[in-house]
């Protein structure tokens, strides 16, 4: 479901409006208005927030204002264990556990193995960790347990993001930043600078933790942070202001684009664009590649080589495919290209009589009730292994000839994409039925037949 769907007319107005009066030097200590007046009855509105908790200087100003300012039945925190620094990440953790404890409010521990999760994926630790929250904070949302999450990014932190976009190479959309509310994630501090954080966390005692690895420059922003900003702050002394306004123009540019950039359609979990979507105007076409990433994804940040790699599939020939990052493909499908996230479920089991089996994300049913639009000898397919397709595998048809199954997903066009994950009934290499397909010929009902099963496959 794409992110910007969640957003409200309410808060589109907000933006139109109320923030045009934001000044970026007002200050969170002496001008708590800046909040009060702008974003409190906003963030009230909402019946519940899970705030993102670190236990770092920022994400505890704003914990701290919460408390002070919010009522306490109204959010709840959640902090992520990395398994990142070892003994200090979990005094990080218990850090927030027992201030949370102290003040009443409920807090959610997720304790995730990062190291183990980006050597599964091939992910940088930076890459990795990210990704992760992001997959929480969009649960979080998505199960209905929070209107929004909430970050306690503040400008300087704007500026890195908007400055990392640059040399990554992205386009007008990563000028625009983060938002303040994109419908899942909420930053009401991302407009006060640094040094109004620092002053705010002074002069009301806020207790935080130190992250050692926020000095180590083998992360990418942290080189930023450290070395590479002040460098640039000290030739050009209005750098943050300056970068922050032309965030603000881009996004009046990229929300002008995103109205002309809608048209694709989105069918159980991939995008469909059509051809003709990607040869008219160029920029029009690279902002439809990134709502379409948007649309299956929790935001995937594309370089403008991915984009145009998507767009030239538009000239290609039908089957042509590329790899994106993070686990996306897209692919080239007659009049589509299609935008899909890679995953290969594996299925397992062995039919032994009438039931339920169990598919993960789908299941099975071998039933004597008339349901399902195949119906086959279940005393033949009895001890059929329920698999993934695998080399050598051979299908005879029913009342077909017997092929390879590779030509037989050719003959009756099963995307390339998807084949990995249709559900085989086999014993050996000889493929009994194809449930979302056809039967074979091997378990077909005939004059021996004493037991007939449907077979369907229902999604959970």
């Amino acid at each position: 479901m794409p992110i910007s769907k969640f957003l409200n007319r309410y808060f589109q107005q907000f933006l139109s409006k109320e923030s045009q009066s934001i000044d970026l030097s007002q200050q969170l200590y002496y001008n708590k208005s800046m909040l009060d007046d702008y974003l409190s009855n906003y963030i009230r509105s909402f019946d519940k927030l899970a705030l993102a908790v670190s236990g770092g200087r920022d994400s505890m100003a704003m914990l701290a204002w919460f408390c002070n300012n919010i009522p306490k039945s109204k959010f709840f925190v959640i902090t992520v264990s990395h398994n990142i620094r070892g003994e200090e990440g979990l005094r990080d953790r218990d850090f927030v556990v027992d201030y949370c404890k102290k003040e009443g409010i409920r807090c959610e521990v997720y304790e995730e193995d990062i190291p183990k999760f980006c050597k599964e994926n091939n992910y940088t630790v930076e890459q990795g960790a990210r990704i992760r929250r992001r997959e929480i904070f969009a649960d979080t949302v998505l199960s209905k347990r929070a209107s929004r999450v909430v970050l306690a990014h503040h400008m300087q932190d704007q500026v890195e993001s908007i400055l990392m976009h640059v040399f990554r190479g992205s386009g007008i959309r990563g000028l625009k930043g983060m938002s303040l509310d994109d419908g899942v994630l909420l930053r009401p501090m991302l407009n006060v600078p640094r040094e109004d954080i620092e002053r705010y966390v002074g002069q009301n005692d806020v207790p935080y933790v130190d992250d050692s690895t926020n000095s180590e420059e083998n992360y990418t922003r942290n080189k930023l942070r450290n070395q590479i900003m002040p460098l640039i702050r000290q030739a050009y002394g209005g750098v943050d202001g300056n970068v922050i306004r032309l965030s603000r123009l881009a996004k009046e540019v990229s929300d002008f684009l995103d109205k002309s950039s809608r048209n694709f359609e989105v069918k159980d979990g991939e995008v469909f664009i059509p051809i003709e979507a990607l040869k008219g105007e160029h920029v029009i076409a690279a902002d439809t590649v990134v709502n379409a990433v948007d649309s299956i994804t929790t935001r995937v940040d594309l370089t403008s080589k991915h984009i145009q790699l998507v767009i030239s599939l538009a000239d290609k020939e039908s089957g042509a495919s590329i790899a994106l990052p993070f686990g996306l493909s897209a692919h080239k499908e007659s009049l589509y290209v299609v935008l899909a996230v890679a995953k290969t479920i594996a299925y397992s089991g062995k039919i032994d009589g009438y039931g339920s089996y169990d598919l993960r994300d789908r299941t099975l049913v071998v039933s004597e009730e008339k349901r399902g639009r195949l119906r086959c000898d279940i005393d033949k397919l009895n001890g059929c292994e329920i698999r993934n397709r695998r080399a050598g595998d051979v299908f005879k048809r029913f009342k077909g000839g017997s092929k390879s199954l590779g030509d037989y997903f050719t003959d009756v066009k099963v995307p390339k994409r998807n084949r990995d994950n249709v559900v085989v009934l086999a014993k050996g290499a000889d493929v009994y039925a194809l449930p979302e397909y056809e039967i074979g010929d091997i378990v077909k009902i005939d004059e021996t037949t004493q037991r007939v099963a449907y077979l369907d496959i229902i999604k959970k």
